[in-house]
C-alpha cells in the first residue's frame, strides 16, 4: 500500500493531479483495500472534492468519476458538490461524467424533487437547441446520462404490433440464402430477392409467414436518408420512422442502431442519428439494453441509404426454446435440416434422435410432418432435463432417456433416426473408428427394415466408409447443409 500512501499524498499536494487522479482511478479498481484505506483519509476525500474545480478539464472528469468509484456519490454532500460542478461545467467532455458518477451508486435515487426538475429541464433544452455539429457528441453523450438519472423508472415490455401495408423483408440465416429463396419460389414469390434477404410486399407476406427457416424479419421504412449530419433530422422528420413505432409499440422503446458499411464513419453516424433520433422522441425512446428494436440502415447503388426496423422479441416461431445449452443446436438450423431432407421423410413415422441435447431436432422434425412416436438418448442429465421442459412448452410429447446412444436398448423398431452427430476434431483417427463402427452396429439395432437415418456431422470421409463397411446399410443421399457439414441420408436393407 505504499504507492497508495504516495498516491493520496501527491492529491492532497496537487502534485500531478491529472496522472494522480487517472492512477488512484486504477487503484480503486483493482484493490478492494486500496478504496477502503482511500475512504478513510479525511484529508484526501476533502483534496478530491476540490479537484472538482481544477484548472485542468481532464482533472476535473477523473475528480468526478472517482467520486462514483469510491461509493460516495449517493451521499447528499458528494451527491451536490458533483451537481455544483455540473452546472458550472462550460468543458462539454466533462459534464457527463458528473452525471454518470451520481448514477455509480444509485445516487438518481436520493436526488430532490428540484433537482430532478432541473435535470430534466436540461433535456427539454437539449432537445429543443440547435449545437454546432461538433459538439453534438458530447451533447448527446450528456443527454444519455441525464435520461438515466431523471428516467430511470423500470421500462414496461414494448410489445410489438406488425402495422399493416409495410413491406417486410425476410432474412435468411447466413449460408442459406437459396434454401429460403426456393422455398419463398414454391409458394410463389419469384421476386424482390436481393444479397441482404427477399423483400415482401403487403398481402405476400401472409402466404410465407409459417415458414421456419428464415433468420428474421424486418420492416420497411419508408424515407430518404443520406445520414449527412446536418440533414439527419429533417431525414427523421420526413421518414415513416416515428409514425411507424408509434404504430408498432405500445410503450416506452429502446432502439439501437446499426449501419451495415464499413469503417469508423459508420460508427460515428449511427451514434449521431440515434442521438438525434432520442433527442425528437420527447422521450419515448431510448438507447439502452435490452433493446426493443433495432434501426439497419443499407448503403443503396444508387446512393443514401434503406432503412429496416427489425423488432428484437417479435419472432414467436421458437417459442418452446426456452431452455437450452451452450451446444444446443439452434432451432432454426433444425427447421433447416429438416426442411433440405423433407422429400425423405414419412408421415407417422417413429424417430428417435440418438444425441438429442434439448430436443430442438425432433421438435422441428415432428412441426414438419406429424410422427408417431419420438425418443430421445442424451447422456448429458442437464441436456436432458432441458429438452422434456421444451417438449412440454410446446405441447409434444417426447420420450427422453438418460442414456448413451450406444447404450440404448428397446424392443421398438424405429422408422426414423434424426440427430446432429457429435463433433469429433479433437479425437484420433482411431476413436473417430470406433465411434462410426458403434454408430453404425446402433443404426441397424434401432431402425427397421426400409427405415431411414439421417445424421449431420462433418465427418464425411468416415460416414462414407461406415457404409462400405456395413453391407446393411445403404448410401440413399448426401445433401450440403453448411461449410463443414452435411447431411448424410442412410437407409437399412430390409
Amino acid at each position: 500500500m505504499e504507492n497508495l500512501k504516495i498516491l493520496l499524498d501527491d492529491l492532497k499536494n496537487k502534485k500531478n493531479l491529472r496522472q494522480t487522479l487517472s492512477a488512484l482511478r486504477a487503484g480503486v479498481k483493482e484493490d478492494r483495500g486500496f478504496k477502503a484505506l482511500f475512504k478513510e483519509d479525511d484529508k484526501a476525500i476533502e483534496a478530491l472534492l476540490k479537484s472538482l474545480t481544477a484548472d485542468d478539464a481532464k482533472a476535473r472528469k477523473s475528480a468526478a468519476l472517482l467520486i462514483g468509484d469510491l461509493g460516495l456519490s449517493a451521499e447528499e454532500k458528494y451527491r451536490k458538490a458533483l451537481l455544483e460542478a455540473y452546472r458550472q461545467e462550460q468543458t462539454l467532455f466533462v459534464r457527463e461524467s458528473y452525471l454518470k458518477s451520481i448514477a455509480e451508486c444509485g445516487g438518481e435515487n436520493a436526488l430532490t424533487d428540484d433537482e430532478r426538475e432541473e435535470l430534466e429541464a436540461r433535456i427539454e433544452q437539449i432537445d429543443s437547441t440547435d449545437f454546432p455539429d461538433a459538439d453534438m457528441k458530447h451533447i448527446l453523450a450528456e443527454r444519455k446520462a441525464l435520461t438515466q438519472l431523471v428516467r430511470s423508472v423500470k421500462k414496461k415490455a414494448a410489445v410489438f404490433k406488425e402495422p399493416s401495408g409495410v413491406p417486410v423483408l425476410m432474412v435468411p440465416v447466413k449460408g442459406f440464402y437459396e434454401p429460403l429463396k426456393k422455398a419463398l419460389n414454391d409458394r410463389g414469390i419469384t421476386k424482390g430477392f436481393s444479397q441482404i434477404g427477399a423483400l415482401l410486399w403487403p398481402g405476400d407476406i401472409d402466404r410465407v409467414r409459417d415458414l421456419r427457416i428464415y433468420d428474421h424479419l424486418k420492416y420497411l421504412i419508408s424515407g430518404d436518408f443520406t445520414l449527412e449530419a446536418d440533414k439527419i433530422r429533417e431525414e427523421i422528420e420526413k421518414s415513416a420512422l416515428a409514425s411507424f413505432i408509434r404504430k408498432a409499440y405500445n410503450v416506452q422503446v429502446s432502439v439501437r442502431v446499426h449501419i451495415h458499411e464499413k469503417g469508423d464513419r459508420s460508427l460515428k453516424q449511427a451514434k449521431r442519428f440515434t442521438g438525434e433520433l432520442l433527442r425528437m422522441s420527447g422521450g419515448d425512446l431510448v438507447n439502452e439494453a435490452p433493446y426493443d428494436a433495432e434501426l439497419h440502415f443499407y448503403k443503396k447503388k444508387s446512393g443514401g441509404y434503406v432503412l429496416f426496423l427489425k423488432p428484437v422479441q417479435e419472432d414467436q416461431r421458437f417459442t418452446y426454446d426456452i431452455n437450452r445449452l451452450s451446444t444446443s443446436m439452434q432451432p432454426v438450423k433444425a427447421a433447416l435440416m429438416v426442411y433440405l431432407t423433407g422429400g425423405y421423410l414419412r408421415a407417422h413415422a417413429k424417430v428417435i434422435d440418438l444425441f438429442a441435447g434439448n430436443g430442438s431436432l425432433l421438435l422441428e422434425r415432428d412441426e414438419a410432418l406429424r410422427t408417431k412416436a419420438m425418443f430421445a438418448c442424451d447422456t448429458n442429465e442437464e441436456a436432458v432435463e432441458a429438452g422434456r421442459k421444451n417438449a412440454q412448452a410446446k405441447g409434444s410429447t417426447v420420450n427422453y432417456v438418460h442414456r448413451s446412444a450406444f447404450t440404448f436398448d428397446t424392443e421398438e423398431e424405429f422408422d426414423e433416426i434424426i440427430s446432429e452427430l457429435p463433433d469429433l476434431f479433437e479425437k484420433t483417427a482411431e476413436d473417430r473408428g470406433e465411434f462410426f463402427e458403434k454408430l453404425s452396429a446402433e443404426t441397424v439395432k434401432v431402425l427397421r427394415g426400409g427405415g431411414r437415418a439421417f445424421y449431420l456431422t462433418a465427418e464425411g470421409n468416415e460416414m462414407k466408409a461406415m457404409v462400405r463397411k456395413d453391407k446393411r446399410i445403404e448410401f440413399v443421399k448426401e445433401i450440403p447443409f453448411d461449410e463443414k457439414r452435411s447431411i448424410f441420408i442412410l437407409e437399412v436393407k430390409k
